[in-house]
């Protein structure tokens, strides 16, 4: 017994791990699988109509197979309330709602043009235990379209709602776009934020389309017929349970566009719709933003006549500083874009000849600046007149000029003044990868 309290003194924290383990081990062993008491959320859908809120959940059912396939649901529910559609989900269901595992948000356009966002997702953050880092996406459709059209493509393909909203957010988006950079924007003097928008929309588009999936394939519905039926008729049930909701009635066929387009909000409703354009004029500011592509037509050279050439962006260095010059604010950005040259096309062009991927005359640096400069401008100039701070400038002159920042405010009708009063000068230097 000696020897054991020798052996004690001389390593406690392993006695500790020791009296732990057999303490909660066999507890954690004894309880249930989170699946089997709570509906785990991948991702929630908000609607409002008629004074009626409508939640659908996308979510993951657990059932004893044995391959590596998930199966995924949607559920709807309305309350007049968000707190009476969680609880009606929950009855129906037979399982109490999660969403710690929630990572995507869908708002309806119709319901960000009709009222303010920002108390809904403060109830999903704060009651709900919605995570901040949850990526908030906009639609042209019904949240319930949008995800019963997520949950047939989840069940028919690999590509799923989340791997489309983590690649938009880190690689297409000038910044992400989560509940959490929306609330930045939402209460900054600009009162701006921007979200992505994914639209579903019918006809042959460039778009991921599906068709029609039969209600075993799919997977939908509960866990018979008998009891999808009566699930439907209570408000709650799967895709095949809602036959009258548009978008989800047999032979009902929409198509995925991710475009890169955003959606601008302000005081949490939709302000403007974006175009892929000026979100590429808008990621020259943003290093991580390497999707860009640099396109110049009718070029010509001591190689080239008349000749298409197209470049991708392999990295970007950014440099800016905020400065005052006659009492105005005027932001100073060196731009370092490196690139490749990835296509040639042109009848004109002698295409036997194998250039390098580096290959960068100097009519190519000049065009290609050129072109990098327009973009810019043309983006900068809609954040003007739509008075929306998307990207936080007023932030980088008020963190480097405080009082100078202050004061030429102080003289402005409004904050969201600040952004039409801003001199850009940007410098743009394109080199080989």
């Amino acid at each position: 017994m000696k020897r054991f309290w020798t052996i004690i003194k001389k390593t406690p924290s392993l006695f500790a791990l020791v009296f732990i383990g057999l303490v909660f081990f066999p507890a954690a062993l004894a309880s249930p699988p989170e699946s089997l008491t709570h509906s785990i959320v991948t991702a929630i859908g908000i609607d409002k109509e008629d004074d009626q809120y409508e939640v659908t959940l996308l979510a993951f059912l657990s059932y004893p197979n044995q391959s590596y396939l998930e199966k995924y649901e949607t559920f709807t529910s309305t309350g007049s309330t968000l707190s009476e559609a969680f609880s009606t989900a929950g009855m129906q269901i037979g399982k109490k709602i999660s969403l710690f595992h929630t990572s995507t948000a869908i708002v309806s356009e119709k319901m960000l043009e009709g009222e303010d966002i920002a108390p809904t997702l403060d109830y999903l953050v704060r009651v709900a235990s919605l995570p901040q880092s949850c990526l908030l996406v906009a639609t042209n459709q019904k949240s319930k379209t949008f995800l019963d059209f997520i949950q047939k493509l989840d069940a028919k393909s690999d590509i799923n709602l989340e791997e489309i909203g983590f690649y938009t957010s880190n690689y297409i988006s000038w910044r992400d776009t989560t509940i959490n950079s929306f609330l930045q924007g939402y209460y900054s003097p600009s009162k701006c934020s921007a979200i992505n928008y994914l639209p579903l929309t019918g006809g042959d588009v460039n778009g991921i389309a599906i068709d029609e999936i039969p209600d075993e394939a799919s997977g939908s519905g509960q866990t018979g017929g008998e009891s999808e039926s009566s699930a439907a008729s209570q408000g709650v049930g799967g895709e095949s349970g809602q036959s009258d909701t548009p978008g989800s009635s047999k032979g009902e066929k929409y198509e995925l566009i991710n475009d890169q387009s955003e959606m601008i909000l302000k005081n949490g409703r939709k302000q403007k719709l974006l175009t892929n354009q000026i979100v590429h004029g808008l990621n020259w500011f943003n290093s991580k933003a390497n999707e860009q592509l640099i396109i110049l037509d009718d070029f010509n050279d001591a190689n080239f006549s008349d000749a298409k050439l197209v470049y991708k962006v392999a990295s970007k260095q950014i440099r800016q500083k905020a400065e005052f010059e006659d009492g105005y604010p005027v932001l100073l950005t060196n731009i370092r874009v490196f690139v490749s040259l990835n296509e040639i096309n042109g009848d004109k062009n002698d295409l036997s000849n194998h250039y390098e991927s580096n290959y960068i005359s100097p009519e190519v640096r000049s065009r290609a600046e050129e072109f990098v400069k327009k973009q810019i401008s043309e983006s900068l100039e809609v954040l003007k007149q739509e008075k929306s701070d998307v990207l936080n400038f007023y932030d980088k002159f008020f963190k480097s000029k405080r009082s100078q920042t202050k004061k030429f405010v102080s003289n402005l009708d409004s904050e969201e003044d600040f952004l039409e009063n801003i001199v850009f000068k940007v410098i743009v230097n394109v080199y080989p990868s």
